[in-house]
């Protein structure tokens, strides 16, 4: 079984690796900040004690008054895996640094957050809504995505081009 590191031994290895990197600690996880970010996880990445090489998840998080990136990075030689995070207090124009240069894999994962959450990746080499269209109105999985100016309320039918399909009855067999 992986063994999940502590926030506090997660912090102690980005302080190591990167002094001054640590924003605060829960109990799970190591909030980094995000001027370290990637400088941070390159670190991680390359050096022997963490070994943490891959990103096994990023996402968002809304908390109504701020939103967080989470990742998940995993040690395949040491059998860890670590969680770090990075607050993002401006949900008006919501930016964190792209991982993308330390872990290739991330460039979908950014992709998917910034499309649901509308949090932009500043170095994403090509940042790009990949589940809804350009020009969608709106982040679907931010908490205040129903009562967002323009109106959409719950229901396919705000949405141009589709129509309520209606099943068809069932015949019973006498």
């Amino acid at each position: 079984m992986t063994r999940e590191l502590s926030g506090p031994e997660a912090a102690n290895l980005a302080e190591a690796a990167v002094p001054g990197s640590v924003d605060r600690t829960t109990e799970t996880a190591c909030y980094l900040k995000p001027e370290h970010l990637v400088a941070t996880l390159e670190a991680l990445k390359s050096s022997p004690e963490a070994d943490l090489v891959h990103l096994t998840n990023l996402c968002g998080v809304d908390f109504w008054d701020h939103m967080e990136v989470v990742y998940h990075i995993q040690s395949f030689d040491r059998n860890q895996i670590a969680l770090f995070k990075v607050d993002v207090p401006n949900r008006e124009n919501p930016v964190v640094p792209s991982v993308v240069p330390v872990f290739h894999g991330a460039w979908m994962q950014e992709n998917e957050t910034y499309d649901l959450f509308g949090i932009k990746f500043e170095g994403h080499p090509n940042l790009y809504r990949i589940l809804l269209w350009e020009g969608y109105p709106g982040w679907p999985l931010r908490k205040d995505f129903l009562s967002m100016p323009g109106g959409l309320q719950p229901g396919l039918g705000e949405f141009s081009g589709v129509s309520h399909r209606q099943e068809p009855p069932v015949k019973v067999l006498e």
